[in-house]
């Protein structure tokens, strides 16, 4: 995302989209008229910087939440992948001990939920969901597969390309961030 920065009433630093970037709203993307925003974007104030996101044990986990390949009685369809990364906050300081879950569809490109009627089948070997808690670094680690494209009611001959789901929580309830990731050349 192409960002840059606003000034507020407080001196406080905004990051705001740039010209560059697509609209929120694009009428012919017909999921952004359900799910962008019609009204102008409220800045949170500092007070809630400072409310505390919860804190994860290790009896939140169970084994294999971060290696989505080893749920099933054998390996899932599809091309393994090992998928990390690294949170830092906007001082580039890493985000300990955060929340990472991530969701996606199978090599097939369909999700393991009732709401997807795509005609592709489910892999019984894949659910399509993990979490993990960064480390001391801010560093994250899940085993998964490549997920497939899937078809997309935008209009006839839409798809969705490749993409996985991530879900973020920084060290604050106002911190948390839900975003894809896609795959080169889609």
């Amino acid at each position: 995302m192409r960002c840059g920065k606003m000034a507020t009433q407080h001196n406080q630093s905004v990051t705001i989209m740039s010209r560059l970037d697509p609209p929120l709203v694009y009428p012919d993307y017909k999921s952004t008229r359900k799910r962008g925003p019609l009204s102008p974007l409220i800045v949170a104030g500092d007070m809630l910087a400072d409310i505390p996101a919860p804190r994860f044990s290790d009896k939140f986990f169970v084994p294999h939440d971060a290696d989505l390949t080893q749920r099933g009685k054998s390996i899932p369809l599809g091309e393994r992948m090992v998928l990390y990364g690294n949170i830092t906050d906007e001082t580039g300081a890493p985000v300990r001990n955060s929340l990472v879950e991530i969701w996606q569809a199978n090599a097939s490109g369909r999700y393991d939920h009732p709401a997807d009627d795509h005609d592709a089948p489910l892999d019984p070997n894949f659910s399509g969901w993990g979490k993990t808690l960064t480390d001391g670094n801010g560093n994250y680690r899940f085993i998964t597969i490549r997920p497939g494209a899937y078809p997309w009611k935008n209009h006839a001959f839409a798809w969705r390309p490749a993409h996985i789901h991530f879900s973020l929580f920084g060290n604050a309830f106002a911190q948390r961030v839900v975003t894809q990731m896609y795959f080169p050349g889609d």
